[in-house]
């Protein structure tokens, strides 16, 4: 359990947290000065410095919600999960039409779609156990 935790809830954190900070930089006090940038490198693609780490860290939210609620098994795991994936594609449409501050992209909106279905898969017993087995009506 513990091992699970560290892969699907720490790496996944970690590794979106040293990309951000590794090659966009990190402002501490003076928002001119970055701090840990690695902008000379600059062949490296877009998706790995804005998309993975969004990615990344909605994977981590997924796999921490899912160890939370796994051994009450209920129907609140649904809707956690439901409440966060919408959360998660709704705020970058927002964004869209300029609700909320940020700048819309679609890859972060295919970011999503790949983490989500990433989770699904390694999930995918607990899901569907839970979704048609146990609540048959739905």
């Amino acid at each position: 359990m513990k091992l699970s935790i560290f892969f699907h809830i720490v790496i996944p954190i970690l590794c979106g947290v040293i990309i951000y900070a590794l090659w966009r930089g990190i402002y501490f006090i003076d928002p001119t000065q970055k701090i840990f940038p690695l902008a000379y490198l600059n062949n490296r693609p877009n998706w790995l410095l804005y998309n993975l780490p969004d990615g990344l860290w909605f994977y981590a939210l997924l796999s921490a919600i899912a160890f939370i609620w796994k051994p009450d098994n209920s129907i609140f795991l649904l809707i956690w999960l439901f409440g966060a994936s919408a959360m998660a594609f709704l705020s970058e449409f927002l964004q869209l039409f300029y609700c909320i501050p940020g700048t819309f992209d679609y890859y972060d909106l295919l970011a999503y779609s790949i983490a989500l279905l990433i989770f699904y898969c390694f999930n995918f017993h607990q899901i569907n156990k839970l979704f048609f087995i146990r609540y048959k009506y739905i």
